[in-house]
């Protein structure tokens, strides 16, 4: 039995040594999607999210091999190699500073791609990778189109509940700590 505990120990930390990216398909649109805006109603309606809940966070353009530092995080924190030609490539973020976690990378073929149909793809992030990609993470829109346009967006899941919402809580809390104290106060008494 501690063997088998030790094994799975062992594959475990394996398994997060290399982590990849979640992959959540290719997107085949007849309309092409312009600018940040429409990229996220889309990834939004995609992922059942409630409109507005993305952030976008970067953009990289491999057609000029440039970052758009229009986004909420400065492109010091990802870092992109395209590869095999255009048609596959490499990123890597380091976001544990700058207050977002990384939750989906989008790709673009803008190439070739005048009059449709437009290629994309989506990419989730592991829980374990929001903060740090630990390595380079493989990308590609299919193996075969290009990919001209990365962009990285975060979604904050965590609310803080309203001040009204923290006083109900509360005093549920103090509610259930004073059952308690009588439960045992009664349980003394009969003893």
């Amino acid at each position: 039995m501690a063997a088998v505990t030790v094994a799975i120990s062992f594959a475990s930390l394996g398994f997060k040594a290399n982590a990849t990216l979640i992959d959540l398909g290719e997107r085949d649109l007849a309309s092409r999607l312009n600018g940040v805006a429409e990229t996220q109603a889309f990834i939004e309606s995609d992922q059942g999210l409630a409109p507005g809940t993305l952030t976008f966070l970067s953009a990289f353009d491999a057609d000029t091999n440039t970052f758009f530092n229009k986004g909420a995080v400065d492109s010091s924190h990802f870092d992109v190699s395209i590869t095999d030609g255009g048609v596959n490539g490499q990123v890597s973020w380091d976001l544990g500073t700058t207050g977002f976690q990384l939750s989906y990378v989008f790709l673009k073929d803008g190439r070739n791609s005048r009059t449709g149909p437009y290629l994309y793809h989506l990419y989730g992030v592991t829980p374990d990778e929001v903060f740090n990609s630990n390595g380079q993470q493989f990308i590609t829109i299919n193996g075969i189109r290009f990919i001209t346009y990365i962009s990285f967006f975060d979604v904050s899941e965590c609310t803080v509940p309203d001040g009204g919402m923290t006083a109900i809580l509360l005093a549920l809390g103090l509610g259930a700590i004073e059952l308690v104290r009588r439960f045992r106060l009664q349980r003394s008494d009969t003893v």
